[in-house]
């Protein structure tokens, strides 16, 4: 029991406190250490008086619109195989797991675009110092309503963010590509974040307090749906193999 409660503790100080502390201390240092504003100047061309990459296929069709559409489809793919289990015997014992992605995928991007709805936060390319309308680089009340639209955090990443909940969804089943899956979604949502920064819509501040709500939905479900069912797999294999470690010794 003790064990339990001391690996329980352990694994939301790794998984919970302290990333979500970095996240906390990454998103302050980047506002208040002047790396927004030098990322934004560095994207921003004052001779054309706008941002170059604001609507460059690049940065526009191919992370912008056809990136996010791919992460899309990767949740299309679960939901295909999570109706497949009803079926499909060998998919029986996944469809937890694929329940709680596909919840991931879908509730992860929805918090990151409730926090932006709210936010009073603007764009940089809002600002007039980067060719837009604004002064201030918050909200005011006096702003007209079509120039009232919150900016932080950044929507486009959570997309790719949400795919690191592939590291709870496999933690207990596949380990190692649990680590995979980590990487990639966390690769994958600075890529579509990077993308946003490049083109003025965003600063690497937003980017990286989006990876904290996705983290964020994925742990809580985690604990909902998962966590309990895993430390009981792991339970039962350390458990599995002890006896079978016993066996060998009686016979020897």
């Amino acid at each position: 029991m003790e064990q339990s409660t001391a690996r329980t503790a352990r694994f939301y100080l790794t998984h919970g406190a302290l990333p979500l502390a970095l996240a906390v201390a990454a998103v302050l240092g980047l506002e208040h250490s002047g790396f927004d504003t030098w990322a934004a100047d560095a994207c921003f061309d004052p001779a054309l008086g706008n941002f170059p990459w604001r609507k460059h296929w690049l940065t526009e069709d191919l992370i912008h619109k056809a990136g996010k559409n791919a992460a899309i489809g990767v949740g299309l793919v679960a939901i295909a195989l999570l109706v497949a289990s009803r079926w499909k015997r060998g998919l029986v014992s996944w469809r937890r797991p694929l329940a709680y992605f596909v919840a991931c995928m879908a509730l992860g991007p929805l918090a990151a675009s409730a926090w932006k709805d709210a936010s009073s936060k603007r764009c940089p390319w809002d600002l007039v110092v980067y060719g837009g309308f604004a002064q201030a680089d918050v909200i005011l009340e006096s702003d007209p309503p079509e120039h009232r639209r919150g900016c932080f955090p950044c929507g486009q990443a959570s997309a790719g963010f949400a795919l690191a909940s592939g590291y709870f969804a496999l933690r207990g089943r596949a380990p190692r590509w649990s680590k995979r899956a980590l990487w990639i979604g966390l690769a994958y949502g600075t890529l579509l974040g990077f993308g946003r920064v490049l083109q003025g819509a965003h600063y690497p501040s937003h980017v990286v307090a989006t990876a904290g709500v996705c983290w964020s939905v994925a742990l809580v479900l985690y604990e909902v749906a998962l966590r309990r069912r895993d430390d009981q797999r792991r339970a039962l294999a350390l458990a599995s193999s002890a006896a079978g470690w016993r066996a060998s010794e009686r016979v020897v």
